[in-house]
């Protein structure tokens, strides 16, 4: 019963961990990373955030909260992406190309949409993604806003 006792607080410390110190943290820069959109072409965040802010959302295509947020990404291009803003989803399970555009079209997501099959896993790794949806602001200096699983109020950083 002892070395049970211990296994879960040894387990409950690492999850705390994790969660705690997980993230990159705002104010860190953000990794560089060139992915591919469903269209083909290539995309840097560098070109990503010559634009504007960037929002990044590293989602799944079985994460129930990631489906429950799609309006909301939708409602935010919609009302911010003509002021700078860019919403890029990045799948980062290696799903297929195909998997993924099904998973686009049948959810009518509007924003832009990364899927670069091994590409994406080592940009989850280089973000510390642990779970889905994980979302990240970035500036146009391309320093991090905001790193969290909920959607941010983006009117703090784009009036």
């Amino acid at each position: 019963m002892n070395r049970l006792r211990n296994i879960f607080l040894l387990i409950t410390l690492l999850c705390v961990s994790l969660l705690t110190h997980g993230g990159l943290k705002p104010g860190e820069t953000a990794p560089g990373f060139t992915l591919k959109t469903l269209d083909g072409p290539a995309i840097s965040l560098q070109a990503l955030v010559s634009k504007g802010h960037v929002m990044l959302v590293f989602w799944e295509s079985e994460c129930v909260y990631c489906f429950m947020h799609i309006s909301e990404f939708n409602a935010l291009h919609d009302k911010y992406s003509n002021k700078g803003l860019t919403i890029a989803a990045i799948n980062f399970l290696g799903e297929h190309d195909a998997a993924v555009r099904e998973y686009v079209s049948n959810n009518g997501l509007k924003y832009l949409v990364l899927a670069d099959r091994v590409k994406s896993i080592d940009v989850a790794s280089d973000y510390k993604v642990i779970g889905s949806p994980t979302i990240v602001v970035i500036a146009p200096d391309q320093k991090i806003l905001y790193y969290g699983h909920k959607v941010p109020d983006i009117s703090t950083w784009i009036h």
